[in-house]
């Protein structure tokens, strides 16, 4: 690999690295956002402030739409979506670090996903630490304690996972082709459209006590108001927009072993403010993670030697 590639692929890990600590620190702001709205309404803000931006930004290539984007974007756009709003509905009903964890269903599912579409096995190393990654992030949770459960904020942000994983690996194989721009501005605007549709619907369906599946909740304050716009304008526009950029050039394989330790950081936030406790299947489902992650850092070591060409290795050996 060229050392201006070397510089190109570090780039856009640094992109990525950005993400995973905004992503990380998410829960626990969309935390403090919910005692003011209600989750589909907060998600149908974060998304109409990012779709306003990306309008803007693609209006002059608006005219380069084609049936490309219709048939490639919008299946991808409305997976990422649900997945998205299920997450987001689901950390009412868990704690931040469950719900950061739950959603990393994608470690299995990424290189099942993968095989199907590009008929590339993934390597005997990240078979293991897909394994372990995927052990930590149930050991975290508690999936191996007497007093877990498995409520509806579970099943919502384990579904965000499996989803998430799909829309990843079709992002990764399909959307190169695609000017980023157009891409995302479809994309924020079919989020924001299924989130006010959410918003709505969960707020009109009762349950047999006549109490809406999610209250509609809103404050009229400005200032609360133009906080979440402009963290959503950030944490959804800017983050997704980063991270389907680098997906263009770093394996989604690659991508969702690393995307657990936004949840690390989530859950060391979460401690420090009280939100969790410290534990000891916390310290372990951490070090589970980190490992795959160390093993993942060797893999592409490895796969970047097995591809190095022939005439660099003679120029190297010199």
């Amino acid at each position: 690999m060229s050392t201006k590639k070397q510089h190109s692929i570090a780039f856009y890990y640094i992109l990525l690295g950005a993400v995973i600590t905004t992503w990380g620190l998410d829960p626990i702001v969309n935390s403090a956002f919910y005692k003011y709205y209600s989750a589909s309404l907060v998600s149908a803000i974060c998304t109409f402030g990012s779709a306003v931006f990306f309008i803007i930004m693609s209006a002059r290539k608006l005219k380069n739409l084609n049936m490309d984007y219709v048939k490639i974007a919008l299946p991808i756009t409305l997976l990422s979506a649900l997945a998205n709003l299920s997450q987001r509905i689901g950390l009412q009903y868990t704690t931040p670090a469950n719900y950061a964890f739950l959603e990393r269903l994608s470690i299995v599912i990424v290189p099942i996903v993968l095989y199907i579409l590009t008929r590339k096995k993934p390597s005997a190393l990240r078979i293991v630490a897909s394994a372990f990654c995927l052990v930590g992030c149930f050991v975290f949770s508690g999936a191996f304690t007497d007093g877990f459960t498995f409520g509806i904020g579970e099943m919502l942000c384990s579904l965000a996972g499996i989803l998430g994983g799909i829309n990843l690996c079709l992002t990764g194989v399909y959307v190169k082709k695609l000017d980023i721009s157009l891409y995302m501005t479809i994309y924020m605007s079919v989020y924001f459209l299924t989130s006010l549709v959410m918003t709505i619907g969960l707020n009109a369906i009762t349950d047999t006590n006549g109490i809406p599946l999610e209250p509609l909740r809103y404050t009229a304050s400005p200032v609360i108001f133009i906080a979440l716009l402009l963290f959503g304008l950030f944490s959804v526009g800017l983050c997704w927009l980063m991270r389907t950029e680098a997906i263009k050039y770093i394996s989604p394989a690659k991508v969702t072993l690393l995307n657990p330790l936004s949840a690390v950081l989530t859950g060391v936030v979460s401690i420090s403010i009280g939100t969790d406790i410290l534990s000891i299947r916390f310290v372990a489902g951490t070090l589970l993670i980190l490992a795959a992650v160390f093993m993942s850092g060797i893999d592409g070591l490895m796969e970047n030697n097995r591809n190095k060409p022939k005439s660099e290795e003679m120029i190297n050996s010199k």
